[in-house]
């Protein structure tokens, strides 16, 4: 079929583009993979949803101790060894030692990669790099930049794509792969969200750095253009996906900004109070825990395996019972705290605080459990971050296989520094391989605008957006069971049931449709997952399964495309304890 002339008989107008290696993402992974790729002599285009350096998670994360991990710049008994020790120990099993191989031996380079186009690392009064001792961590090795370290990194990284005359074309949304009869992939489709043009771009390989699913849950600490685009997308063309039941969330700030509340905040014993002004926290703890404990071991984020998970448990159970807030949360004063103490305790969000306007001892602060991080993602299957589709290469939170149930602190960030890198570089060598890319199949492609510009049927996309996120909020955060995600799978499937009946779209807002369907695909893969994990493990908190399962449990799963419906099959990583 000619692509080009069946959309535009669909009513669409079509642009077509011809890159190399097309890198998909704005945040800090897919800047590094386009950086790389042009390193690495390729023709690089990059497509992102929201102008670079201004969505996805890398920007907009911040918190007192936003960092990355890396051994060479602390302790001189820490080391890549032991870094990988710490990642693997954490996951018990549940990543490929491989890729965590890398990662450690690999973080120390992209780190200088970083100094040397200028990142701004927080230095001491003596003029050492700060360092950060995260969870997990045996030593501190987390390198920050005034609790927005993302954010640097993105920007340093722009400015050489920029240098490297890397192409940029925002905002544009991916609405799907392309692939050759052979089942590789050359190039992708993306719609301009100014114009609503299609955008074919014909490439030797490409590399999706398209986030998380933040966009699914009613309260997230990043940009909810996040919604589970990427992981939807590669689930229909049959990629394998790992460890989906696995996320991460924790207490949040939600109103009047958005931040993520570490250990920091908890260690000043915030007061924790109910839409009634009462104190609930000690409600909830068992004979022989005390609230001074709870806060002085809190964690970001929840875990079964700290005792402060009753705080994430207190405050979920309040604001799902209706003694939350308005906006679903619960109120934290720090009205007993000294200015002083908060000043050396909290220095970026007191500052981040006083620009807004806000007084923490003054201003009642709303905070709710929120979204952070999918721990799961599309599978890499070796170091260079390839998919198990040829020509995909997968970054960033989209990504698989380095991230399990617990994690070290600063992780998140060297995964996408150490990945994008590995990812760019292995793109641009398979591009340069590749002398025929075959013609494209936009045969799925263009059934799926068939069916969500059928006329004659009524979608109520924002409604049904916000129905999918209540949804996520209430049944798949901190407390979770068969009942209640069941429930939720329900909302969800129904959501999809409708889609296959027909979207009633228009050339003009067919993207909103298509984004549903990408919403409801992923959160029916995280649901799915999280009902098929029959046992408690880390956030995975299950309430008709509190305890774990280390005979029948103590593995990875992997899902696939199956018709209609979702195979699953174990994958057995080895665990630390069996490694050399």
């Amino acid at each position: 079929m000619d692509l080009v002339k069946t959309l535009e008989r669909l009513g669409f107008q079509v642009d077509v583009a011809h890159t190399d290696v097309v890198v998909v993402g704005g945040g800090g992974a897919a800047s590094r993979a386009a950086v790389s790729a042009a390193q690495a002599g390729a023709k690089v285009l990059v497509l992102a949803k929201m102008p670079v350096g201004k969505g996805g998670s890398t920007v907009h994360g911040a918190s007192e101790i936003m960092s990355m991990g890396s051994s060479g710049y602390g302790s001189p008994q820490d080391s890549a060894d032991v870094h990988y020790r710490d990642t693997m120990q954490a996951a018990a099993g549940f990543i490929d030692p491989a890729l965590v191989r890398v990662l450690a031996e690999d973080a120390p380079a992209r780190i200088r990669d970083l100094i040397n186009l200028g990142v701004p690392f927080d230095r001491t009064i003596q003029d050492q790099y700060k360092l950060i001792q995260s969870d997990f961590g045996s030593y501190p090795r987390a390198l920050g930049v005034a609790g927005k370290t993302g954010k640097a990194f993105v920007h340093a990284l722009a400015d050489q794509a920029q240098a490297l005359a890397v192409e940029t074309r925002t905002p544009v949304a991916l609405v799907d792969l392309l692939r050759n009869q052979a089942g590789e992939v050359n190039g992708v489709i993306g719609i301009d969200l100014d114009t609503k043009r299609l955008l074919i771009v014909h490439a030797r390989a490409v590399v999706l750095g398209t986030g998380g699913a933040h966009g699914l849950f009613s309260q997230q600490v990043s940009t909810a253009e996040m919604i589970g685009d990427g992981q939807a997308i590669c689930f229909r063309h049959g990629a394998e996906l790992v460890n989906m039941e696995f996320h991460q969330f924790g207490p949040a700030l939600i109103h009047p900004y958005v931040q993520l509340f570490s250990k920091s905040c908890f260690v000043l014993h915030p007061k924790m109070t109910n839409r009634f002004g009462q104190e609930f926290l000690q409600n909830y703890l068992p004979a022989g825990v005390s609230q001074k404990e709870v806060m002085n071991e809190k964690v970001f984020p929840f875990t079964i395996s700290n005792p402060s998970r009753y705080i994430d448990i207190s405050m979920a159970s309040e604001i799902a019972q209706g003694r939350g807030s308005e906006r679903g949360a619960v109120y934290f004063s720090f009205e007993h705290v000294s200015p002083e103490k908060l000043a050396a305790t909290i220095p970026n969000t007191m500052r981040w605080m006083a620009a807004k306007g806000i007084d923490p001892r003054r201003d009642p602060l709303e905070v709710g459990i929120a979204f952070q991080c999918l721990n799961g993602g599309v599978r890499m299957t070796d170091t260079d971050a390839s998919a198990t589709i040829p020509g995909l290469f997968v970054i960033g939170e989209l990504a698989g296989g380095v991230r399990g149930p617990d994690r070290p602190g600063g992780n998140s960030l060297a995964e996408g520094q150490v990945f994008g890198h590995r990812a760019g570089s292995g793109a641009a060598r398979y591009a340069a391989s590749r002398a025929d890319i075959g013609t494209p199949d936009g045969e799925p492609f263009a059934e799926r605008l068939v069916q969500a510009l059928r006329p004659g049927v009524s979608i109520a996309v924002t409604a049904l957006a916000n129905d999918l996120r209540r949804a996520m909020q209430t049944h798949c955060l901190v407390e979770k069971n068969a009942t209640g995600m069941t429930q939720a799978l329900t909302t969800v499937r129904q959501i999809r049931a409708q889609l296959a009946h027909g979207g009633g779209a228009t050339p003009a807002n067919v993207l909103d449709t298509l984004s549903l369907d990408n919403m409801a695909t992923t959160a029916d893969l995280i649901l799915a997952a999280c009902l098929r994990r029959q046992e408690s493990r880390s956030s995975h908190y299950r309430t008709d399964f509190p305890q774990g399962d280390d005979v029948g449990s103590a593995h990875s799963v992997v899902q696939q495309r199956d018709g209609d419906g979702i195979r699953f099959s174990a994958l057995d990583y080895p665990h630390s304890d069996k490694l050399h």
